[in-house]
């Protein structure tokens, strides 16, 4: 409506805009309109004063421009119904035409009428202010981005100065520092969920690196005989003693930087070579971000040594699963992962980008030297530690496809038997037994939907523990469903696991644990535990109740067939003990 009576018809938008003013109060634009006299006895008042939440002039009278419409629309209303409405103005309704408006609408005596008025009014002006509000904030969050990109816009201009360049940077880092501990400040104070607070903080780092890097860049053009006088930061080396020489300090760059500057610009580096180290820092990104050179140090390369031994050996094959998803994938299918030697061949391109960038002095030593990789050996899958579990307990399963209760009861299988994903999440009502007068899930071979165990051993009867009982694990079998977890979905591939992978997967972000720590990694908790008990439990028990295949095989690999009591195998799954791990009673 604005841009029609802005461009197509001047006179009538001169007409409108003479009926309201436009007043700037501080740095914002307010709406003010004259409340015609015969109204202001209803409305109780004699003008209308809103603010437009905006400091720009143009989107000032778009906003006024429909508040003046809004407000109009509100007049006729009062004018059509009200006995003070001047003769001149509009002629009176007749007294039928009154009788037939209130009867329509349900109104009993005009006074019902002017109230339900000044209801719509109050309404209008309630929006209005909740429109306001939102547009502040939005106006103040873009703001604040606009200064972050014309920082980086103009940041090339740094280069041209000369005597003052390191002031400039000074300020700017300081003004960049103020504005980012607003921003944080901002986004704790916001009701926001934990995902979005952590994609803002990455935001705001990354910003924060970018204006660093591109300092690092103008720096780079003075004279090697310019001393740097930049503000000590957290990235600074101590200042020295007076009397002193104070060394030069380079503010951090990128990863990615780092690569294009160093590595991919010489022509002396291969093709092989840049296209085999772009792979890897891609890798890394996606596992940990684009970080600082100087913030990448050993426990961060160790972390990545982790990620990488647990990536199955077909990564990069898959590429509509994410990283996390690959990991989760290679845990709970037991897939054979990445090698050594691939690992190996990873750590090697980084620390060759790494000795380039010390003989730079832009690190202060290479992380990615000096690792063990035993080529014979892979580094075995990690359990869940005692911090972790406790994590778990208190952070809520998040609302998604899988319920609240299907994520409890698969959860405390898992914790309590050491059972495979595929093996539960395929447990059938009827895989419920009682043998020997103890209940057991009877993990079997299902051909008819093409389901079996991933070994012969697998097929096996896992003694229920008394603590999934107390909590209700047999409260999930319900009349005339097939599955004990009958809300689970079965993928195009027969995988009935696969839903609850990917949300258990996002529930471990939201968590923010390491990418090494799986859902698989329960079965290798409980193996631990009771490996480190103090009791007679034996070795070959734990065999039969994980589904593992005996040390001796002349005995037999399932339980039939090694003569395991059941008896013995109820004591092996009652040693597995934690000092207070039990999921909330289903809902």
């Amino acid at each position: 409506m604005t841009r029609t009576l802005r461009v197509g018809s001047p006179k009538l938008f001169s007409k409108i805009w003479r009926s309201f003013v436009l007043k700037q109060v501080g740095s914002r634009f307010h709406f003010r309109r004259v409340v015609p006299q015969a109204l202001r006895p209803i409305l109780g008042k004699s003008e209308i004063w809103i603010s437009l939440g905006t400091a720009g002039k143009v989107e000032a009278r778009r906003r006024a421009a429909e508040l003046h419409a809004q407000t109009s629309d509100v007049f006729r209303g009062l004018r059509s119904v009200s006995r003070s409405k001047p003769p001149s103005e509009t002629s009176m309704p007749s007294p039928n035409e009154s009788a037939d408006f209130m009867k329509k609408h349900g109104f009993e005596t005009k006074d019902d009428v002017y109230r339900a008025l000044l209801e719509k009014y109050k309404d209008m002006l309630a929006t209005q202010e909740t429109i306001r509000k939102n547009d502040v904030s939005s106006a103040e969050m873009a703001g604040q981005i606009k200064y972050y990109k014309s920082t980086m816009q103009h940041a090339h201009d740094v280069r041209a100065l000369s005597a003052g360049i390191e002031k400039i940077i000074a300020v700017a880092l300081d003004s960049q520092n103020h504005m980012t501990a607003m921003t944080r400040k901002l986004i704790e104070a916001s009701h926001i969920s934990a995902a979005e607070k952590k994609g803002l903080e990455n935001e705001i780092k990354r910003l924060h690196e970018t204006l660093l890097s591109t300092f690092t860049k103008a720096l780079d053009g003075r004279s090697a005989a310019t001393e740097t006088s930049a503000p000590a930061t957290n990235e600074t080396e101590t200042k020295p003693k007076k009397g002193v020489a104070t060394p030069k300090t380079r503010p951090a760059i990128l990863l990615t930087e780092a690569l294009n500057r160093f590595l991919n610009s010489k022509p002396t580096k291969s093709l092989e070579t840049q296209r085999d180290t772009s792979r890897t820092v891609a890798l890394f990104i996606e596992a940990f971000g684009d970080l600082s050179i100087r913030n990448i140090d050993g426990k961060i390369a160790g972390d990545f040594r982790d990620v990488l031994f647990s990536l199955p050996a077909s990564h990069g094959k898959t590429k509509n699963l994410s990283l996390q998803d690959e990991i989760e994938r290679a845990a709970s299918h037991d897939v054979s992962t990445l090698s050594a030697k691939t690992v190996k061949n990873h750590f090697m391109r980084l620390s060759s980008l790494w000795n380039d960038l010390l003989r730079r002095d832009m690190v202060e030593k290479n992380p990615w030297g000096n690792w063990d990789f035993n080529l014979t050996k892979k580094n075995p899958r990690r359990a869940w530690t005692a911090e972790e579990m406790d994590k778990l307990l208190q952070t809520p399963w998040p609302l998604c496809s899988i319920p609240a209760n299907t994520f409890k009861g698969i959860t405390m299988i898992a914790a309590y038997s050491g059972m495979r994903l595929g093996e539960i999440c395929n447990l059938r009502n009827e895989d419920v037994q009682t043998i020997d007068g103890v209940s057991c899930f009877r993990v079997c071979a299902h051909p008819e939907d093409n389901w079996s165990p991933k070994t012969e051993a697998g097929e096996r009867l896992v003694p229920i523990h008394s603590v999934l009982l107390d909590w209700g694990i047999l409260n999930f079998q319900n009349a005339g469903e097939k599955y004990l977890f009958s809300e689970l979905k079965t993928s195009t591939d027969g995988n009935r696991g696969a839903d609850f992978s990917r949300a258990f997967s996002r529930y471990k972000m939201m968590m923010e644990l390491p990418p090494v720590v799986t859902f698989h990694g329960f079965r290798h908790t409980v193996s631990t535990l009771l490996r480190n008990q103090n009791s007679d439990i034996r070795e070959l028990w734990i065999d039969a109740l994980l589904g593992h295949e005996a040390s001796h095989k002349s005995q037999g690999a399932t339980t039939y067939l090694s003569g395991i009591e059941m008896q013995n195998l109820k004591r092996t799954v009652e040693s597995i003990q934690y000092p207070a791990f039990n999921l909330p009673p289903l809902g």
